[in-house]
């Protein structure tokens, strides 16, 4: 017999259910800040040997966004849809929020079969590893807010282009639509977290499906692209909708359109709460396959 205050775990196979759901969320909630350290502590291994370090976050995305607007003006014969410097703009908000959503879903994918070791040694939601690359990819995001704002205002200003709008209301929308989009990727990161625990290519097929992915997002595109019956494509994207009215504020600062808020909140729950479910149901089972 063992003596002390000792707390052993034991792992089997169990049938997949959802477990007690107030406990668990719980006990989430009051692990939330283990969530926030572990990303900290993600961040400073990742930039550790890099000398620039998180400057690349801001560059990465910038220098892509020069080359996608050289090569979409190519394409179009020198004549940008809406203007050069517009379509520069759209296509750089467009990547920022994008690679939000991107590095979310990536870093969840990957994130319990890389974290094997504290999940067999720590009793805790497994749901909170998802989360720290949600806040990482939070944190990857944020800089380059205040760049995007110089780049647009100033050539706004320098260049004097008047097809760039002025602030207005519209624009305190756009923490709702970062919400939404923080909903729907974590929602996803939790579904492909799940599938890589059992299907190990899962991360690498992701890769190559993130970039199709680009393409078929209003990113390099504009959505007053497609009309008529094409349109219902735009809102069959889960990003989609999100990008459409992320980009309609901050190019046009207008509202978003009914149907685009719309598309944005069925996405979201949709994501969420098919995410959560597999997740959740099959977290049990995932230290006897890692």
């Amino acid at each position: 017999m063992i003596e002390g205050p000792y707390k052993i775990q034991v792992f089997e196979p169990h049938r997949s259910k959802l477990p007690p759901l107030r406990p668990y969320l719980r006990d989430f909630w009051r692990r939330r800040e283990f969530a926030t350290e572990l990303s900290k502590f993600s961040d400073k291994a990742e930039y550790l040997e890099s000398k620039l370090g998180k400057v690349w976050l801001v560059l990465n995305p910038l220098f892509l966004a020069i080359i996608y607007y050289l090569l979409v003006t190519i394409i179009q014969g020198g004549r940008g849809q809406g203007g050069g410097f517009t379509t520069l703009a759209h296509i750089l908000i467009g990547l920022f929020t994008f690679y939000f959503a991107q590095n979310t879903i990536l870093l969840g994918a990957s994130s319990i079969t890389s974290g094997g070791s504290l999940i067999l040694n720590q009793a805790f939601p497994r749901a909170l590893l998802p989360l720290s690359s949600a806040i990482s990819a939070a944190r990857q995001f944020f800089p380059t807010i205040p760049i995007y704002i110089l780049i647009v205002w100033g050539g706004k200003l320098f260049l004097n282009d008047t097809s760039l709008p002025g602030l207005n209301a519209n624009y305190l929308l756009l923490p709702i639509l970062f919400l939404l989009l923080v909903v729907t990727s974590f929602g996803l990161s939790l579904l492909f977290a799940t599938m890589n625990v059992y299907f190990r290519d899962t991360t690498k097929l992701l890769s190559y499906i993130m970039r199709i992915w680009l393409y078929a997002s209003p990113v390099l595109w504009q959505p007053d692209m497609l009309s008529g019956s094409y349109r219902v494509l735009l809102y069959l994207n889960p990003l989609g909708p999100i990008l459409s009215a992320n980009s309609r504020i901050w190019i046009d600062g207008l509202m978003p359109t009914l149907s685009q808020l719309i598309g944005c909140l069925v996405w979201a729950g949709i994501a969420f709460a098919m995410g959560a479910y597999f997740f959740i149901s099959r977290e049990r089972d995932f230290a006897v396959r890692i």
